[in-house]
């Protein structure tokens, strides 16, 4: 993912279209760049489906292992930015947090989120693209630190899919006894957990309570993640600990 790989001139008009609004998220295009096998580059153009300044959510036809590099060229809002504030095209580089295929439609998409980590690849990347990394915290700027791993992501044994559900979640602070319930959406979900955007002080360790009607689903979860985002509340990634989601009642189309 050097400077001269991601020249795509003859691409730049497919990014920036004065006829849409550059400030919604929806409407932003990207050109994404990473390996799918060794000396096996691939690129693509795909709109975002949501972007701040440290991170990214996108949809894309090819599948990629969690902790894997991919850079990203697109028209940035100048307000999420950290650099290159008056460049036309902006180039920054993700961490694969999360990579599911879409639980609907043909052919096959998949669902990444990226967590970001600066405008260049790191000097291990260019010996190895298929390199793995590991996120160790963030700097000031709030990108995130990632560090080389010799071995790659333990795929999680239940499949998260991509199908949003009404949930709420609640949750009683334990020093102070101030209960909380908020009604939100499940933005994945597998047998074993789910992940949540809501405000709730819950942090990494807490337990919770996860309710779904639609589907007669109420179970308690340990917070096992929590991701702090620019412009909106964070995300909550639960692991159910007294009971098993009903996957085989969602709907495959």
């Amino acid at each position: 993912m050097g400077d001269a790989a991601l020249c795509y001139t003859d691409l730049i008009p497919v990014l920036v279209d004065d006829s849409t609004e550059k400030n919604s998220s929806t409407d932003l295009k990207a050109i994404v760049e990473f390996y799918v096998g060794p000396n096996e580059p691939w690129k693509e153009v795909t709109a975002l489906t949501s972007v701040s300044r440290t991170g990214a959510t996108l949809k894309l036809s090819k599948p990629s292992q969690i902790g894997r590099l991919m850079s990203l060229m697109l028209p940035m809002p100048r307000e999420m930015r950290l650099y290159d504030l008056d460049d036309q095209i902006y180039q920054i580089v993700g961490i694969v947090q999360y990579c599911h295929a879409s639980a609907a439609g043909e052919p096959t998409v998949y669902d990444v989120g990226l967590g970001f980590v600066g405008k260049n690849v790191p000097e291990t990347y260019n010996a190895d693209p298929m390199q793995s990394y590991r996120a160790s915290g963030t700097s000031t700027d709030g990108l995130w630190r990632i560090v080389a791993v010799n071995s790659e992501f333990k795929t999680r044994e239940a499949a998260r899919l991509s199908i949003p559900l009404n949930v709420t979640i609640s949750y009683t602070n334990r020093l102070t006894r101030v209960a909380d319930k908020q009604p939100t959406q499940a933005r994945d979900i597998s047998a074993t957990g789910a992940s949540v955007v809501c405000w709730l002080g819950a942090d990494i360790g807490d337990r919770v309570k996860f309710a779904c009607d639609e589907y007669n689903f109420y179970a308690f979860a340990i917070v096992r993640g929590r991701k702090e985002h620019y412009n909106g509340p964070p995300t909550l990634h639960l692991e159910f600990v007294d009971a098993r989601f009903p996957v085989e009642k969602l709907p495959t189309q």
